[in-house]
C-alpha cells in the first residue's frame, strides 16, 4: 500500500510565511478593513477584502439563525 499524498504542503506554507514576513517588514503599516450593515433585525451582511460574510443570532436570541453568530466568527478566527 502506498502512502497517500499529504493534504498539507508544509514547505509551501513555510515559503508563503517567509515571503509575507519579509514584505511586512518593509511596509510601514498593514491595514485591514471590514464593513457591515444590518440587513434585517439581527441579521448582518459584511465584507472583508473580497469576501462576503453574514451573521445572525439564533431564534432564542432574537434572530432567525440564518448564519453564524458574530462570536462564532471570532472563535473560528482563533482556531485558524
Amino acid at each position: 500500500m502506498t502512502n497517500p499524498e499529504p493534504r498539507v504542503d508544509l514547505e509551501r506554507m513555510r515559503q508563503v510565511y517567509e515571503t509575507t514576513r519579509e514584505q511586512t517588514r518593509s511596509a510601514p503599516t498593514i491595514t485591514q478593513r471590514a464593513v457591515a450593515r444590518i440587513d434585517r433585525d439581527l441579521h448582518m451582511e459584511g465584507r472583508v477584502g473580497n469576501f462576503k460574510l453574514e451573521s445572525d443570532e439564533p431564534p432564542e436570541g432574537g434572530g432567525e439563525g440564518r448564519a453564524p453568530r458574530p462570536l462564532q466568527y471570532l472563535l473560528a478566527g482563533a482556531a485558524f
